[in-house]
């Protein structure tokens, strides 16, 4: 028997040795004021404290097996609780080993689509690294156009595997500050140049040069990123990308396959591509998963929508008081 089950039985019976210590000191006062022989004292001593070894002995006996049982039986459904107190304890047991349970199967969940997320990004960038690998193999010189859109489309899908590994993590390390918008979307457009290029895009930034926000840079970097990278891929060939601040939101707008109504409420689940993304064997259907995912951590909104059948517009909307 180890401490914690005497501590506990002790505590348990301490109402019972209470009471008896003060029934016999009781007792004791009364055959000192009324002058009673001390022989009526020792006898309900000698006969009241062998019954309540007994009693205690028992209680030790029926303690231990019950304990053992409910050892064996608790997690069953079936078992019977023989007092309150022994039910109570089993239902909350019972709540705490369920609770227990569905936690446990949402980090597994959790961790399997990491692991198919990590799995589908990994491919990816395979497949653009072998891409460039058969066109250095064919030819003894490969144009520094189709390297530089292979290499900046497996920096891409690099860029969403760490994010994915970073917002997959219980905390981050949001750093909040003033951030000049007008810059840090013009270096985002000069990094994904070659996009453009490759495409013969045209972007057309009107965002005012004083306009800050106050959010994480890093992580309003990957929005913006991932954004205008839809908006590339979807793009006609040719076409202007505007890149416009409106009010409180920096809207995105292409002139390319525009958002079906059957596929607007899903836009934002992970892994769903929808009907443009059956158009192309470039979409994951992540990005925009992780974007929500980052919007509702950074206390910003994101909307994508079709507003006629030749376009789609991706907005971020911010907090008035982000904004300066």
């Amino acid at each position: 028997m180890n401490n914690s089950f005497w501590r506990l039985w002790l505590w348990s019976q301490l109402p019972l040795l209470s009471g008896y210590a003060l029934l016999t000191g009781l007792v004791a006062l009364l055959c000192y004021l009324y002058r009673l022989p001390l022989i009526v004292f020792i006898d309900l001593l000698r006969f009241s404290l062998p019954l309540l070894i007994i009693w205690l002995i028992a209680t030790i006996l029926l303690a231990k097996h019950r304990q053992a049982l409910l050892a064996r039986q608790l997690p069953r459904t079936d078992f019977q609780p023989h007092s309150p107190v022994e039910g109570r304890l089993a239902t909350m047991l019972t709540k705490s080993q369920r609770s227990s349970r569905q936690i446990l199967q949402a980090v597994r969940q959790k961790q399997r689509e990491q692991n198919d997320h990590r799995d589908l990004f990994a491919h990816e960038i395979k497949n653009h690294l072998a891409i460039l690998r058969a066109q250095a193999e064919e030819q003894p010189q490969v144009p520094s156009k189709q390297v530089r859109a292979a290499v900046c489309q497996a920096n891409y899908y690099l860029d969403l595997l760490l994010s994915g590994e970073r917002l997959a993590m219980t905390s981050h390390d949001f750093n909040f500050q003033w951030l000049p918008l007008a810059k840090l979307t013009a270096a985002i457009v000069q990094k994904n140049a070659a996009l453009f290029i490759n495409k013969q895009l045209v972007p057309d930034i009107s965002i005012p040069a004083s306009l800050h926000l106050l959010t994480d840079q890093k992580w309003l970097h990957f929005c913006i990123n991932q954004l205008l990278t839809n908006a590339i891929k979807y793009a006609k060939p040719g076409s202007v990308i505007k890149l416009v601040w409106q009010t409180d939101r920096l809207t995105i707008c292409d002139t390319g396959l525009p958002i079906s109504s059957t596929d607007q409420p899903r836009i934002f689940e992970s892994g769903f591509t929808g009907q443009n993304g059956h158009q192309t064997t470039k979409s994951t259907g992540m990005g925009l998963y992780f974007v929500k995912q980052v919007a509702d951590q950074l206390n910003f909104n994101v909307r994508v929508f079709s507003p006629n059948d030749h376009s789609t517009v991706a907005a971020l909307i911010f907090p008035p008081d982000s904004t300066s």
